[in-house]
This record gives structure tokens, sequence and C-alpha cells, in this order.
């Protein structure tokens, strides 16, 4: 991509939605990653370091202390203006009440939902605290996979990244002139100790993005897309997770009882940027 002519299009892209939604002022969640760092600097650079704020919400004895580290750093380096709230005890009270409820194989991924969606909460309390809209940072390839916690971190006023494979995301992060530490730190939510992107995905960013755009971009088949010399298993894990996660990618379906019931109300439907299902 030409990733200068990428870049003014964002920033122009920014400043036109708030422009239109008359908002002036930005909040997003900065955890130290490429994803979120990437995302504030382009606000920054679009609304002015002083329209936006960053909040750090890390889940100490989880969250790395390199990633809080970056964090700030980076705030500082743009020179917004930030908080940081640790979400242990928010966790910690919630936790406490789980015996109230089935137990379930699914209970670690269960709270590692509830975590990205405290942090979406606290973004949205921020938000209309201050009359601020919320800077989402999830990429395309994280998108396309469902690589993402609904109404969690895929929660957002506006996605400034969103049509960015995660690949461009690291080739905009270069241009940007993001600190190494950060564009070189193996991609996790940090939602589990240990955790890391690409080991739970099965496969390195590089890879599957190639998979991501044959299979989206080019409307391979997934026979077509082992041909050219990849995993069987792991073609069909991209293609899977696509097809299982589409619900991610849309609003909550709603049941039309009659046309006459909405007098004439336009209801729109989020851009799922061509995912097949």
């Amino acid at each position: 991509m030409n990733t200068e002519e990428v870049y003014n299009a964002i920033i122009l892209g920014i400043r036109d939605y708030f422009k239109k939604n008359n908002f002036q002022k930005a909040v997003i969640g900065l955890s130290g990653g490429v994803d979120s760092s990437i995302a504030a600097y382009l606000a920054a650079r679009a609304l002015g370091n002083k329209n936006v704020t960053a909040i750090l919400m890390p889940e100490l004895g989880v969250t790395s202390k390199e990633s809080i580290k970056d964090a700030k750093r980076l705030a500082d380096k743009l020179k917004v203006k930030y908080y940081e709230m640790p979400i242990n005890d928010i966790i910690k009270k919630i936790s406490i009440k789980r015996n109230f409820f089935a137990k379930s194989k699914n209970g670690i991924y269960a709270i590692a939902n509830l975590k990205a969606r405290i942090r979406m909460s606290l973004l949205y309390y921020f938000a209309n605290l201050n009359n601020a809209l919320v800077i989402g940072t999830s990429d395309k390839s994280e998108i396309a996979l469902g690589y993402t916690t609904k109404y969690g971190d895929n929660a957002a006023d506006i996605l400034v990244i969103g049509d960015l494979w995660k690949t461009e995301v690291i080739e905009m992060g270069k241009f940007l002139k993001i600190p190494s530490s950060i564009l070189k730190k193996k991609p996790s939510a940090e939602l589990i100790l240990g955790q890391t992107a690409e080991k739970e995905l099965g496969a390195s960013y590089a890879m599957l993005d190639k998979i991501l755009k044959m299979y989206i971009e080019e409307d391979l088949s997934m026979q077509e897309i082992i041909n050219k010399g990849f995993s069987k298993k792991i073609v069909r894990n991209v293609i899977d997770r696509i097809r299982l996660n589409e619900h991610k990618r849309r609003a909550a379906m709603l049941i039309r009882i009659s046309e006459r019931s909405f007098h004439g109300m336009e209801w729109r439907m989020p851009i799922t940027n061509g995912f097949r299902e």
C-alpha cells in the first residue's frame, strides 16, 4: 500500500466524521500494543493532542509491565492526557459472584471477555462525561477472524484502522515511527496470562493476512488457497473463523414485524467488508 496516501485518507476521514457528528474530543483505551498505539497516534494527529485522552486499564499481574510502560511512554510522546485505572478490583467483585452461575468449561473465556467489556464500559463512561467519542482499535485481520470481544473491544464509535490488515498496521507504525518496543511486541490482548494472538490463532499474522486477502479480496476458494501451498488445517481454521464469527460484524438482529413499524426510518447495518458466510 502507499502508506502516506493511506495515512492522509485516515486523518481526513477522522476529521470529517467528528465534524459531521459535532464532536471534538475522543477517548481511546491504550494498552501498549501496536493497534491501540497507532490508533492513538492517528487520532492525536487528526484531532489535536489536547482533544484526545488515553485510558490505561491494565489488569495488574496479567498485563505485562512492559505494556504499561510502553503505553505511558507513547502517551507522553503524543502529549495526550492519560489516566491509569487497573481493573483488578472490578473483576474481583464480579468474580466473587461466579458461584451463583452454572460452572462451564467456557469459564476462562467468559472471564476474559468480561475484562474486555469492563474496559469498554469505562471508556464509554468517560466519553459520556466528556462529550467524547470512543476510538476503536480493532484492525481488519481481527475483525475478519472475529478475534474480538462482542460489545467489548469491538465496541467503538469509529474504527480508524479497521480497514488495515495487521501487516499493514505494522507498516503504518513504521511510517509513524512508533517505538520498536511496540512494533516488535508479539500481539496479545493480555486477557489471559501468557496469551498471544498468533498462538491462539494458530499461525503468524503474515500468513493469516495472505490467506485472508486471497479469500476475501481475491475471492479464491479454500481449495484454491490450499493449492498455492498453504496448510489445509490453517486455511480451514481461517475460513471457519470468518463464517462462525459473522455475528460479531453485525448489529443485533432486528426481527421485522411490519415495514410500517419504522415510519420511514432507515436502519443501517455495519459494513462487513464483503466477508462471506
